[in-house]
């Protein structure tokens, strides 16, 4: 969507600003609610934008930083998985960094002699080098430092507006209570990144670019669906929050319209917001149960229950939820890294482990165990018993069906070297499950898993997953 000034001049400015997984059909539902949004809809240009989402749905910020695809640049998630260490580290962690291809498009347009601004953008990298102002993880929708080229603006904007309003995320299901105290909180955080946006305007810039996370969190937890899935949230809570966001849209253009300098709008989004039909949490237990299978090893009971390697759910029966809002603020992001590292990977047995799933953002994820790539490795790369295992196991993983109504638990299986080639593919999962259900089901069964029960717990009513084709 943009909003344009006079014809081009000496000075002229652009500002993109990404509403972070907004949902498009639930503006236009709502667009008497929503006037400044609404303007800009009716007298901008509309485009839907392309991208990997559908397969990897956290990889669409580098690939918008870069204008790279997943396999080019290596970004799939935040805290993604490190094959030489068999453990999760953040994209940002020094110890492979630099792996990474993440040079934004910005950094060649200030290097040209254009005065920019890229403000709390999603997975930027290497602050430090950069030519330009800029900040990184002050109010972001994922944990991380916050980082800037010149540390002293990052100072003044903590000091003058938080360290970080947004505040962290425990994905665990919300009381009415609590989803009403998110409400409260995400207002008042999408009104501080505007205030800092407007005060980080004032500063020379030719061209601005930043990211809004607010109404990406609001649709985690208050998205309007019902189902035990879902945290408590009023209906009209998630409204609110883009209510409060179009407002604040509204203070930037408006100072932008009395600045008298010609500055075009792009205002985007890199992927939406929906009903969440993850069904991740069976993946463990899947692949456990299939690979004892393939290893020739003894079947688990039919009907036995996954115990669930989830930090998170192991403090969901140790902890209220108030004590875990607490703990995660309290122990500090090294802190709860190394946990979830624990809760994942401690005791696995890597020389019985053909195939392992991987951290998402409800998407099934999947790498295999290989030699030279992981540690100690379980196949040799390219070699016949890995082809084999690959058709092997999409066989078996497409055979699974929801427990009492047969409708099959995957819609669609991909390969990453068939979509995502590229330098750094090997930093991808390997294959990318599709979910048939249109919402998370608690029961799975198949001749050769027999049947699993576990349920989502981690209270997200909305995600990020693609839309259906």
């Amino acid at each position: 969507m943009s909003q344009n000034g006079p014809s081009a001049q000496t000075g002229a400015r652009l500002l993109m600003l990404g509403l972070d997984a907004v949902s498009l059909p639930l503006i236009k539902e709502n667009l008497d609610r929503l006037p400044v949004i609404a303007s800009l809809l009716k007298s901008g240009v509309v485009s839907e934008l392309q991208s990997p989402a559908s397969n990897l749905a956290a990889s669409v910020w580098p690939t918008f930083l870069t204008g790279r695809p997943p396999g080019e640049h290596g970004q799939y998630f935040p805290f993604q998985w490190n094959a030489e260490h068999c453990d999760y580290r953040r994209i940002a962690d020094p110890r492979w960094s630099e792996e990474f291809d993440v040079e934004p498009f910005w950094h060649r347009i200030a290097r040209a002699g254009v005065p920019t601004i890229a403000f709390d953008v999603a997975h930027g990298l290497h602050d430090e080098r950069a030519p330009c102002l800029q900040i990184t993880n002050w109010s972001y929708q994922s944990s991380g430092d916050a980082k800037s080229s010149q540390p002293e603006v990052l100072k003044d904007i903590q000091r003058r507006f938080g360290r970080r309003p947004i505040g962290p995320e425990v994905p665990v299901a919300k009381t009415a209570r609590q989803c009403s105290a998110i409400v409260e909180h995400l207002t008042t955080a999408v009104r501080a990144k505007a205030d800092a946006t407007l005060h980080l305007m004032k500063r020379p810039w030719r061209l601005f670019v930043t990211g809004w996370y607010e109404a990406h969190r609001a649709g985690h937890n208050l998205w309007p669906v019902e189902g035990d899935f879902a945290s408590d949230a009023a209906p009209g809570a998630l409204l609110e929050i883009y209510e409060e966001t179009d407002r604040q849209l509204g203070r930037v253009l408006e100072k932008l319209d009395q600045s008298g300098v010609p500055t075009s709008v792009v205002l985007f989004t890199v992927h939406g917001m929906e009903p969440n039909r993850a069904q991740d949490h069976f993946l463990t237990e899947i692949l456990a149960r299939l690979n004892r299978l393939y290893l020739g090893k003894p079947p688990i009971g039919s009907r036995s229950r996954p115990s669930p390697l989830n930090v998170m759910a192991f403090l969901r029966n140790a902890l209220p939820p108030t004590l875990q809002y607490r703990a995660a603020s309290i122990l500090g992001e090294r802190v709860q890294d190394w946990v979830v590292n624990r809760a994942l990977t401690a005791g696995r047995d890597w020389s019985q482990t053909p195939s392992l799933p991987v951290l998402s953002g409800g998407e099934g994820l999947v790498r295999f165990n290989i030699k030279g790539r992981e540690s100690p490795g379980f196949f040799e790369p390219g070699g016949p018993e890995l082809a084999s295992y690959v058709g092997w196991l999409i066989k078996r993983l497409s055979a699974i069906e929801v427990a009492g109504t047969g409708e099959p638990l995957i819609r669609k299986i991909t390969l990453a070297d068939d979509l995502f080639p590229g330098p750094r593919r090997h930093f991808l999962p390997d294959l990318m499950i599709e979910w048939a259900p249109e919402a998370p089901v608690h029961r799975v069964t198949s001749p050769d898993i027999g049947e699993i029960e576990v349920s989502l717990a981690t209270g997200r009513a909305g995600t990020t997953m693609h839309p259906r084709s």
